[in-house]
């Protein structure tokens, strides 16, 4: 039976890990705390995920489409890693039964097109917190799920440079203000789609862009199957 503690790093050949191995000096308790470990990581990468695709819901349709590119990338390695020949080929963890997730996965990439299909620019409908939330929810626990957490920076790269960006701005503004009693700003706004608006860009510019980039981040996490 496959260890729930167990992940795979990208980019190595022996590229199963578990969390149990940073925990070795607990000895009989390693078992434990190699659980405890994982929640807290798991805990971390589900809220960084949900405010990641929080904080790109800011244009019509950017963390729609984008969740969907994500969406339709986890379905792939999860149809991959329930697959023994695939797997074995791949030399990826074979994982019983995860191909299953690709049913989900697509009920999953089919409401967010068709919800793209009124969140487009101008958007008829929008998504708010509680969906944005729960996108983020979804990838990160799918990734989990078939052991892909390691490649959520990847794939969700778009997630965390919107999450990066408020941060620097969030801490320098808070810094200069410090420093020199004035709050001063590396972006024009945070996140950093909003920076682009501000210098001018279309928004559907803005969005389209986004999803190039969130598409060829899919295609490098596609590509870390052979790259080791």
């Amino acid at each position: 039976m496959l260890k729930s503690t167990k992940t795979t790093i990208p980019f190595f050949k022996n590229n199963e890990f578990d969390y149990e191995d940073l925990v070795r000096f607990g000895g009989e308790y390693s078992g434990i705390l190699a659980w405890i470990l994982f929640i807290i990581v798991t805990i971390f990468i589900v809220t960084a995920v949900s405010n990641g695709a929080n904080m790109t819901d800011g244009l019509d349709g950017l963390a729609t489409g984008t969740s969907a590119i994500i969406g339709a990338t986890l379905g792939i390695l999860a149809y991959l890693s329930g697959h023994l020949v695939y797997a074995s080929y791949l030399d990826i963890m074979y994982i019983p039964h995860s191909g299953e997730l690709v049913v989900y996965i697509a009920a999953f990439i089919g409401s967010t097109i068709g919800f793209l299909w009124y969140n487009s620019y101008p958007a008829q409908v929008f998504m708010g917190d509680t969906g944005s939330l729960s996108l983020g929810g979804i990838i990160a626990v799918l990734a989990i799920i078939i052991h892909k957490e390691l490649l959520i920076p990847v794939l969700c790269g778009i997630f965390l440079v919107e999450n990066v960006s408020v941060m620097m701005q969030v801490s320098w503004f808070k810094y200069t203000r410090k420093k020199y009693g004035e709050g001063r700003r590396i972006f024009r706004m945070a996140p950093l789609h909003h920076h682009y608006q501000l210098k001018g860009y279309p928004e559907a510019k803005i969005v389209t862009r986004f999803w190039i980039i969130g598409i060829f981040l899919a295609v490098i996490t596609i590509v870390t199957l052979k790259i080791r």
